[in-house]
């Protein structure tokens, strides 16, 4: 469950402050594609805040391409829209497909054929062609090895579609490699933490960008929660812009009564001192696999988001059917 939350003792402005917490919640699965999101002057004065600062980071978040505000209706979550398709790339659309063989089946009855016959030409034609039907080619891009290797084979199984794992800092040389191929339909998919960033990245070219959503799993939850409250949690991470809030989300979250100590995995001072007070350590994707490798023997290591989200793998699938 979601809780709106502001810490004004905080040093970091309200409005990143309800950015970085909305992203969290979309990143993590809690807030979802289509979900309405509370109006400023509603979510303003549950935070005691102005309703011009929750305007403010919804507007940061809708420059990000991640929700959508519309007079009258309400703001939105648009994390699966992607880009629209250019005629470059994309030929036609589904109407036109449909009155193309309409007209050319209507032709074929006019001349005499029967509807066996036309059955038997269309087949024949569909398995001459066969070779050249447009597949899209799909990347799966994350900053780490394992969560690219993982989840491209999560997704290539899922999807019947080959998934090629591409790291982060590879991703603008792979696309400019094949962008060239204009028969080729380009998809970038990537979780949500970096949905953003790619979509920025490649705003201007006929790229479908597609998130994948990752949540805690319920054994994970389940093994958490029957650690002693009073253990002692600390949690690590990659980056910096968003630890103020893991403490109090992970608290909540578990029930956890003590203090989790949070810090970034290049903090080698305060990163010492977690692995040498820590009970049980917890770390997001891109450093568990380091993690595991520094923890002291015998202290249990959990991924807290070891866990692809089925509705977000059903909205790639139905966007990927779209353009095959």
């Amino acid at each position: 469950m979601k809780k709106w939350r502001i810490d004004k003792t905080n040093k970091m402005p309200f409005y990143l402050q309800l950015k970085e917490l909305i992203i969290y919640y979309i990143s993590t699965g809690v807030i979802q594609d289509n979900h309405q999101l509370p109006g400023v002057n509603v979510l303003g004065k549950q935070l005691g805040i102005n309703f011009e600062t929750v305007r403010k980071a919804y507007k940061e978040l809708e420059k990000d391409g991640l929700i959508k505000m519309e007079r009258g209706r309400g703001t939105y979550v648009t994390l699966q829209n992607g880009l629209a398709p250019n005629k470059k790339y994309y030929i036609g659309t589904a109407t036109n497909h449909e009155e193309l063989i309409r007209a050319g089946v209507k032709g074929l009855l006019q001349s005499g054929l029967n509807s066996k016959g036309i059955k038997k030409i269309i087949f024949d034609i569909l398995d001459e062609l066969k070779e050249v039907r447009f597949v899209p080619n799909i990347f799966f891009t994350e900053c780490n090895l394992y969560q690219v290797r993982e989840y491209s084979k999560i997704l290539s199984g899922y999807l019947g579609l080959k998934v090629k794992p591409v790291l982060l800092k590879d991703i603008e040389k792979e696309v400019e490699k094949n962008i060239k191929n204009s028969s080729k339909k380009l998809t970038i998919i990537t979780t949500g933490f970096h949905i953003n960033e790619i979509r920025n990245k490649f705003k201007d070219l006929p790229i479908r960008v597609l998130a994948l959503i990752m949540s805690m799993s319920p054994e994970t939850r389940l093994a958490l929660k029957n650690y002693d409250k009073n253990s002692l949690f600390g949690f690590i991470c990659r980056d910096s812009e968003s630890l103020s809030l893991w403490e109090d989300l992970l608290k909540e979250e578990l029930g956890i009564k003590t203090k989790v100590s949070c810090c970034i995995l290049n903090d080698k001072e305060k990163l010492n001192k977690i692995l040498g007070d820590a009970d049980v350590l917890l770390a997001s994707p891109p450093v568990y696999e380091g993690v595991k490798q520094i923890a002291p023997e015998g202290i249990p290591v959990y991924n807290i988001f070891d866990k692809v989200d089925k509705m977000s793998l059903h909205l790639i699938k139905d966007r990927i059917l779209e353009i095959i």
